[in-house]
């Protein structure tokens, strides 16, 4: 199979979004010093990116599957 962005591209894009997300979540904490709002804010983008790395996924894996059958 040759590259294809709608496959490999996607899959790739899901891959960076979910190490972002992940790191992101990971260094989450309510020390001295954070705000309601950046703690909330940090959260959501962790969540957006982990959420867009899924659907990068289900997008690959869908294009995948039209291009073998």
């Amino acid at each position: 199979m040759k590259f294809s962005f709608h496959v490999h591209g996607l899959w790739f894009i899901g891959s960076v979004c979910m190490l972002l997300g992940c790191m992101i979540a990971g260094n989450v904490a309510w020390v001295e010093g954070t705000t309601p709002t950046s703690y909330t804010l940090a959260l959501l983008i962790a969540f957006i990116l982990i959420w867009a790395a899924g659907l990068c996924w289900i997008s690959s894996a869908v294009n995948a599957k039209q291009e073998m059958g």
